[in-house]
């Protein structure tokens, strides 16, 4: 057959399927559009401000591998760390507005919603345990109806951790050893009253800048839980740790109300169903690493005290619930420490 007769029949081969496949979708009417539309996976964009080892990372990981299984495949998660977004205001705004569809971040929020500082109450709670209780009752429920006010979807709580407090000064073993120390806080009231109560000077820096805050002397030091000394490495730029547990870290990750309402109800049940199994899997991960940071950072060289003077840091800090309503708002406070611990 010539080389012009094989490119005739191909053509009509062509023809022949197109037209079989026209025929489906007229058949088929609208609803051959909406199956396209179906079948193609919908991406779900998250992001937040910190390294990989973060455990925000550890959060989002886990939440992609849940709802990517149990969607079976419709719903797909692209993570963005390191600030790729921006720093904690900025992915909080795109998640706001929609141009993004669910960031993790802390401190961040309250800049919307106020009322979040409760979580960072000093010594609100007896336990870690008595946190969860509240954050799974009525405690929880109040703080996610104030969120979707303001304009996000509260979908998860990151356990972060006990803070500790880090300085390139000198050991930290009561509230007195603060008061010739320049604390970074991050930028919220609540760790400033904070820092301030226990005698310290404040600076405020973000996140994502921390770390060359301390490498630069802004800061003398700061306070956050271990694991997060050790992922971003504050230890190469930090000499001093001290196990105060001042304030358990619980952060959230959030998402666009627009797009949590167009989810489908089987793609919204296994939305919140990886949300909660990361939440879970993440607070049990804390638990066992928190430990783990504190002999890991004594064997890069960081000075480790465990057991420090916790009640001159209890007293210290007595007052700065009573005194700030607007931030520690008295009905939160009194469901917070009304859960069983």
């Amino acid at each position: 057959m010539s080389e012009s007769k094989v490119a005739s029949a191909q053509r009509r081969r062509v023809l022949q399927v197109l037209g079989g496949a026209g025929l489906i979708a007229a058949g088929a009417g609208s609803e051959a559009p909406l199956a396209r539309a179906q079948a193609t996976p919908r991406k779900i964009r998250f992001a937040h401000p910190a390294p990989i080892a973060h455990p925000w990372q550890i959060w989002g990981e886990q939440f992609k591998k849940v709802v990517e299984q149990e969607s079976g495949g419709k719903l797909t998660v692209q993570i963005f760390p390191n600030a790729e977004m921006g720093n904690e205001r900025d992915t909080a705004q795109a998640v706001r507005v929609g141009s993004l569809e669910m960031g993790a971040i802390g401190v961040g929020l309250m800049n919307w919603v106020p009322e979040m500082s409760i979580t960072d109450a000093p010594f609100l709670w007896k336990s870690r345990q008595q946190c969860w209780n509240a954050i799974s009752g009525a405690f929880g429920d109040d703080l996610r109806k104030r969120c979707l006010a303001k304009g996000f979807v509260l979908t998860g709580w990151t356990d972060l951790g006990f803070r500790s407090m880090t300085n390139n000064k000198h050991p930290i073993n009561s509230a007195k050893d603060m008061h010739d120390l320049k604390m970074r806080v991050p930028p919220s009231k609540a760790y400033i009253q904070m820092m301030q109560a226990m005698g310290a000077a404040t600076v405020a820096v973000d996140l994502s800048e921390l770390y060359l805050a301390l490498r630069q002397g802004v800061a003398d030091g700061q306070d956050t839980p271990p694991s997060v000394v050790k992922s971003n490495k504050y230890y190469e730029v930090q000499k001093y740790i001290t196990k105060t547990d001042h304030v358990l870290t619980t952060a959230y990750t959030v998402t666009n109300p627009k797009f949590y309402d167009s989810l489908t109800p089987d793609e919204k049940k296994a939305f919140t169903s990886a949300c909660a199994n990361a939440n879970e899997f993440l607070r049990n991960y804390t638990v066992k690493d928190e430990a783990a940071a504190y002999d890991f950072l004594k064997a890069q060289g960081m000075q480790v005290n465990l057991t420090p003077d916790i009640e001159t840091f209890r007293v210290a800090c007595a007052s700065v619930i009573d005194k700030n309503p607007d931030l520690f708002v008295p009905e939160l406070v009194k469901m917070a420490r009304a859960a069983p611990a």
